[in-house]
């Protein structure tokens, strides 16, 4: 699938989790998983690659990761900040003085003065703490490597989430197919009990011969039944792991 293609794909899966999904067919048409082939009517291994990535907590959670490690490295390559400070202060200052004269055969010469002072200073004060600065580099490095590391689980997780896949996917696959020729068999060993009881009605079979023959009927419907349960385990933990819904097989008779 192209690249193009592929992200409209993406996209319509975020939107649209509960579509059944036929590749083309109609999706009116009742699936049969004794009789069809699921590869028919679900998404290419890869989309449903694409679709896990996009839905899994894991990944969402190393996500969040990776970012609270970018947010501490830009904290950290801030720090030198801390030890800086700017102070600043302002004054006002009134003043009232009554100033007397006297002269000698003379009135007394009074003077009243009023004087307004304002001052105004401001100052960057700094503080040098030697193992801060000589640390500093470290220090983002160790965030880095913690961002790199973030990301390095998130690309193991990606990996295994491939790799389960991969095997959740074959598994649907086999474990139809097991159904399939259990559903056979049970169909096989249902005719020859019945030409069994008949014969042994008839004569021509032993009470022996015809226990052996219900045994193997017994046996057939009981694998039957293991591979029917499989099978839907199968494909409930694919679409779980995928996260959308296929919408495609409801019961099997």
């Amino acid at each position: 699938m192209k690249t193009r293609y592929r992200y409209l794909f993406i996209f319509y899966l975020i939107l649209l989790p509960a579509v059944s999904f036929t590749q083309g067919k109609d999706s009116t048409i009742t699936f049969n998983p004794l009789l069809d082939d699921i590869t028919l009517r679900i998404p290419p291994l890869q989309d449903l690659i694409d679709s896990a990535i996009i839905h899994s907590p894991y990944l969402k959670t190393s996500d969040a990761d990776i970012a609270i490690a970018k947010y501490e490295i830009k904290t950290t390559r801030r720090q030198w900040m801390t030890n800086f400070y700017i102070d600043a202060a302002a004054y006002k200052d009134f003043y009232t003085g009554l100033t007397t004269n006297e002269v000698i055969n003379s009135n007394p010469n009074q003077i009243l003065t009023d004087q307004n002072n304002n001052r105004l200073g401001a100052g960057v004060s700094i503080r040098l703490p030697m193992l801060a600065f000589a640390d500093l580099n470290n220090q983002v490095k160790n965030a880095t490597k913690k961002l790199e590391k973030a990301i390095s689980v998130k690309e193991s997780q990606i990996l295994e989430l491939r790799k389960e896949m991969i095997l959740r996917y074959n598994q649907l696959i086999i474990n139809q197919r097991i159904l399939k020729s259990a559903n056979e068999n049970v169909t096989y060993t249902s005719l020859q009990k019945d030409m069994g009881e008949k014969e042994f009605l008839n004569g021509q079979t032993t009470l022996y011969e015809l226990a052996r023959i219900s045994e193997m009927h017994r046996k057939a419907v009981t694998d039957f039944e293991t591979a029917r349960s499989e099978f839907y385990n199968a494909y409930m933990i694919l679409q779980e792991i995928v996260g959308i819904k296929f919408n495609i097989v409801t019961k099997i008779e």
